[in-house]
């Protein structure tokens, strides 16, 4: 992982170097945009898979035999995947984006007066940059925001607790139905149960409350959220046996 965060940097130059074109005597301005970007595409696909595999050990009937009679409680063997999922990933990534900000400095040191930025910062400020402005309420949003897409790949590790195999693209599966025939279903009973007015009247209750009442509750409903994607993988965890129909 380490070596495919390196790799658009060192592609990158290696291309230029070889076709003796701009190397030497253009992109002075440094601009690493693309690679924070490209980079940040790797970081996203790596936590999604790595979330999907938090259980890989499980896949087959040997590994689960291995896994329940190992000398550890449920909750220890539990902590142990999370400790590697959560923090090993990180660690790893950053390990990689470092690496690869060495390289660029490397390769920019070899260029007559060019300037050199750093793809670290670039990367960690993009994060910051990339949420909207909503006056005193940006934080509220920022944490909503943050709060759900941990919950969108930690779903991948919930998935994986229920299949083991060919579960992450059963958890794109269930998300491509949840985004479309779920919404249209909400929207075919919403038209059935409830009335024009109502909807109106519901409208001008939510015009009326304070914004900091909606975030606080629409953060206090993702954490939960949250929370709940945890208990449930855990307790999902614990009831796993040597074969089922689920997972033969």
């Amino acid at each position: 992982m380490v070596a495919l965060i390196c790799s658009p940097v060192v592609l990158y130059y290696l291309y230029s170097m070889l076709t003796k074109e701009h190397f030497f005597t253009r992109y002075i301005v440094d601009d690493v945009e693309g690679f924070s970007i490209t980079i940040a595409l790797i970081g996203y696909a790596y936590t999604v898979i790595s979330s999907g595999y938090i259980f890989h050990n499980l896949l087959t009937k040997q590994g689960r035999i291995n896994e329940l009679t190992l000398p550890a409680t449920n909750l220890e063997r539990f902590l142990w995947h999370v400790v590697v999922i959560v923090l090993g990933v990180n660690v790893v990534y950053i390990a990689g984006v470092l690496c690869a900000d060495l390289l660029h400095f490397i390769f920019r040191l070899m260029m007559p007066k060019a300037d050199i930025m750093s793809i670290t910062y670039v990367n960690l400020a993009g994060c910051y940059r990339n949420f909207p402005e909503f006056g005193d309420y940006t934080f509220g949003v920022s944490l909503f925001f943050v709060l759900m897409v941990f919950c969108y790949v930690r779903s991948f590790c919930l998935v994986n607790a229920w299949k083991y195999k060919y579960n992450i693209p059963l958890t794109f599966l269930f998300y491509f139905i949840f985004q479309n025939v779920f919404s249209l279903l909400v929207l075919f009973i919403g038209m059935l149960f409830f009335s024009t007015e109502w909807l109106m009247s519901f409208a001008e209750w939510l015009r009326d409350t304070s914004p900091t009442t909606v975030l606080v509750f629409a953060n206090i409903f993702a954490a939960l959220l949250y929370c709940g994607i945890w208990f449930l993988t855990y307790r999902l965890y614990t009831r796993a046996q040597l074969t089922t129909k689920r997972n033969p």
